[in-house]
């Protein structure tokens, strides 16, 4: 009884877990047949991909997909809709269209929808002849598609209660051996198939921690039955190599109420064949929230939006970008003006996106927001007072152009470039930061073209105080972090997984990892002799050479890789020649895909609040840009004006997005990603604290700085001010935007609300209420002065009343004006940008 028990309990956790399976692929495809006819409605063509159906043998299947063509130029996936006949009766149909053989022969299938009818040829071949199972192409894939591989299971390093797979398949061989010898064989059973415990864990036979990962039925379950069944054979070495995979249909744009995008992937391989592995194959959403994609390939979107869909079979990783849009009821597009070619890209991805874009922002606001983006300093009142009182049409042009040769400019995108570079006393000596400050902000001054500062930062060699640049190779010390900081700095390439395995959502290798590796394979550091420290200056610079030999080798296959171009090839280096050179050639040639649409998207990111790809350093086929066209658009004209910084700020201040208000609309309050409104944050740490010091009036002393030396002008952050530490102020540990916090937390009110940096301020008799006092001007000068100091505007009348009649009624006018500052300088206005 106990076993008859054990055994139904069984067979009802399967069928549970298998109606879950089953739920999770059929979706929401509508069943109601007017439903069905609404979204087919009247096609005036029929597109079926493949246009023709070949299967070899009795494992051959083939995903179809049919295409609706509409009057409009529309386009609509009719697979899970369409009315199919199969005739001659060597094929079966599933209704997702998923065709598996029934025996040799020819026919065809006969697709209907609407009043558009197609024939699709069919033909099966080789029916009798039973093809091998694939250790690689089919079992690996189908722990790929079970995720039984994966980081959250037996792929971690350690494995799972004593089981252990490489991470996504990344070393069948060493697959093999674990599946086949390990604890003695107990995972496979060849004469009881069945019985191997891989295969019932699977399956969700027996209990496993994972549940059920596919049923029996499917593609995956098949295929390890059959290669169980087949002894555990494993495959010949001259097995031909996948070399790549199509997705059909393509990216597209689907329209309501075609919210529904069927994929079908074919593999091709190095002998010329090709095969549907649809059902093999890893699907992946960039965002669920817009979009979902089934184990079988079927997209459905959940509201209008983007997406990438990822398909991943085997070590090929192909991303699919689909578009859906649903019209909003009552939005007619405003037709705002397009100032340059930012507008134009912005506002087209708006427009069919149905998303209204926010008004231009007023003087005020343009003011305070482009001098803190572009100088990291509020305007004086005169400076705000003549803007607004301004009739020129071209005055925010032309002030852009006057901040972008003042020399806060310069300091300010200095501190942002060192931050990321990880310019710190801790790391390269108090001189360096110094030096490498210096340096920079020199060619930031002069605006060099920012390749001529790329090729002096990867090809600096000799002394790091004498050559500052040099200071890069201080920071990362050897071949893979070298690697990985100049991908993620110059590509915006996080490499970090590859190290020790392929990439999981990226087609970057283990040997593309390494062979960036190699670039920097011969670089080495010494202490310099010319400036090697002493007794009472500690500082110490060290000496950056090319060694005449040293490669990297890939450590799971021993091989010595050769330096190779992300993504592209093995170049020929003549010996002798310093490889960086070739390197740094090639990242700053025009023709680069990476490096200039990196700058521009970082450039871009300081201005508007959120890159285009989004985090900045995290370019990846899973993570899609928001535009395009305006990233393409912006590195093609970055690269045509010699990688010119100050014009490429100057072109994106100048576009209406840039100037578009924070103040959302009813048809884009939800939109955080296609910059329909300005983005609202709070200021950077060194941002808010100069502006503290500067409304108030009272510097602040940095020890070993002159006074008045602002916190956007400190060569790092080991000054450890309390105030910049709460506000997020980098340790410049890492070399990645993400580590200046952006965050509000308690720690910050605290500081605002009660905090030294503020009080202490406030209460300075000589600080900026102590002068007005002492000039006895009337209290409503003093008030537009506090708000032109402060707030880069007048108040207004609801303000000014409150405000006057506090300090008329206070015994203490002093106090009475000390708590006005406090409330401005606490206010959303004068903390965040917007």
């Amino acid at each position: 009884m106990k076993s008859a028990f054990t055994r139904t309990r069984s067979h009802r956790i399967v069928a549970l877990a298998f109606f879950a399976w089953a739920a999770n692929l059929q979706g929401a495809v509508p069943t109601d047949p007017a439903e069905r006819a609404k979204v087919i409605g009247q096609p005036v063509a029929l597109q079926v991909q493949p246009p023709a159906v070949t299967l070899t043998g009795q494992r051959g299947v083939q995903q179809l997909v049919v295409t609706g063509r509409y009057a409009d130029g529309s386009v609509r996936d009719l697979t899970p809709f369409v009315e199919v006949q199969a005739q001659g009766d060597v094929v079966s149909l599933s209704e997702d269209l998923f065709v598996t053989p029934k025996k040799s022969g020819a026919g065809q299938l006969i697709v209907k929808a609407g009043s558009q009818v197609l024939n699709v040829p069919v033909t099966v071949r080789d029916f009798e002849q039973v093809m091998p199972v694939s250790f690689r192409r089919d079992v690996i894939a189908a722990l790929n598609v079970g995720g039984c591989n994966s980081g959250a299971c037996h792929g971690t390093p350690s494995g799972k209660n004593g089981f252990k797979l490489t991470l996504r398949g990344y070393d069948p061989a060493a697959d093999y051996l674990q599946l086949t010898r390990d604890v003695l064989g107990r995972r496979t059973d060849r004469l009881g198939p069945n019985e191997s415990l891989m295969l019932q864990k699977a399956l969700g036979r027996v209990p496993h921690e994972g549940s059920m990962r596919f049923p029996a039925s499917s593609i995956p379950g098949r295929a390890l039955h059959a290669w169980l069944a087949e002894g555990l054979q494993d495959d010949p070495a001259n097995l031909p190599a996948l070399k790549k995979i199509d997705v059909l249909p393509g990216s597209r744009v689907l329209n309501q109420p075609a919210k529904w995008q069927q994929l079908a992937v074919i593999g091709h391989f190095a002998d010329g064949q090709t095969r549907d592995v649809t059902r093999l194959t890893v699907f992946s959403s960039s965002d669920a929230a817009i979009a979902n994609v089934n184990a079988n390939g079927l997209v459905e979107f959940s509201q209008s939006g983007e997406v990438a869909i990822l398909c991943r079979y085997l070590e090929e990783l192909v991303p699919v970008r689909l578009m859906y849009l649903e019209p909003k009821p009552g939005f007619q597009w405003s037709n705002p003006p397009q100032m340059n070619y930012v507008d134009k890209h912005i506002f087209a991805k708006l427009k069919m996106l149905d998303i209204q874009p926010s008004d231009i922002c007023t003087d005020q606001e343009f003011i305070r927001r482009v001098y803190m983006d572009v100088c990291g300093v509020l305007p004086t009142p005169e400076e705000a007072k003549a803007l607004l009182e301004n009739k020129d049409p071209q005055k925010r042009s032309k002030l852009i152009d006057q901040l972008l040769e003042r020399p806060e400019y310069a300091d300010l995108w200095t501190l942002k470039w060192s931050d990321v570079f990880r310019s710190t006393r801790k790391s390269i000596q108090l001189k360096g930061t110094h030096v490498f400050q210096r340096w920079l902000r020199t060619h930031i001054d002069k605006n060099t073209g920012f390749d001529h500062v790329v090729r002096d930062v990867i090809t600096a060699s000799g002394s790091t105080f004498a050559n500052p640049p040099a200071n890069f190779y201080r920071i990362a010390r050897d071949p893979t972090s070298l690697a990985e900081t100049t991908a993620q700095l110059f590509f915006g390439i996080r490499m970090q997984c590859a190290k020790c395995h392929n990439h999981p959502f990226e087609r970057w290798t283990q040997d593309d990892y390494y062979s960036m590796s190699a670039w920097f394979a011969r670089v080495k550091q010494r202490k310099d002799p010319v400036e090697p420290g002493t007794e009472k200056n500690k500082d110490f610079a060290e000496y950056i050479y090319i060694d005449r030999a040293g490669e990297v080798t890939q450590p799971r296959t021993g091989q010595k890789m050769a330096p190779k171009f992300m993504g592209g090839a093995i170049p020929t280096i003549a010996p002798g020649k310093d490889r960086r050179e070739v390197l740094a050639t090639w990242m700053t040639s025009p023709e680069n895909p990476f490096v200039p649409k990196s700058l521009v998207n970082r450039v871009w990111y300081h201005l508007m609040g959120r890159g285009i790809v989004d985090p900045v350093d995290d370019f990846r086929d899973s993570n899609p840009s928001a535009n395009d066209e305006l990233l393409d658009a912006l590195a093609k004209d970055f690269v045509a004006n010699k990688f010119d910084v100050k014009h490429l700020i100057r072109t994106i201040a100048n576009s209406r997005t840039y100037q578009l208000s924070a103040q959302t609309n009813d048809f884009n309050k939800d939109d955080n990603k296609y910059f329909s409104h300005a983005v609202t944050k709070l200021h950077s740490a060194e941002q808010l604290f100069d502006a503290l010091c500067f409304v108030t009036e009272v510097p602040e002393k940095f020890a070993g700085h002159p006074l008045g030396t602002r916190s956007v002008q400190l060569p790092d952050g080991e000054v450890n001010h309390p105030f910049l530490k709460t506000f997020g102020q980098p340790a410049r540990e890492l070399a990645c935007e993400c580590e200046r916090e952006g965050d509000s937390n308690l720690a910050q009110a605290l500081q605002l609300i009660n905090g030294p940096a503020v009080n202490d301020r406030l209460r300075n008799p000589n600080n900026r209420i102590g002068k007005l006092l002492a000039k006895k001007l009337g209290d409503r000068e003093i008030l537009d002065d506090l708000f032109l100091m402060t707030l880069s505007r007048l108040p207004n009348d609801e303000e000014a009343k409150a405000m006057l009649d506090h300090v008329s009624r206070a015994a203490e006018k002093r106090l009475a004006w000390e708590d006005v500052h406090w409330a401005l300088i606490n206010s959303k206005e004068f903390l965040f940008r917007h």
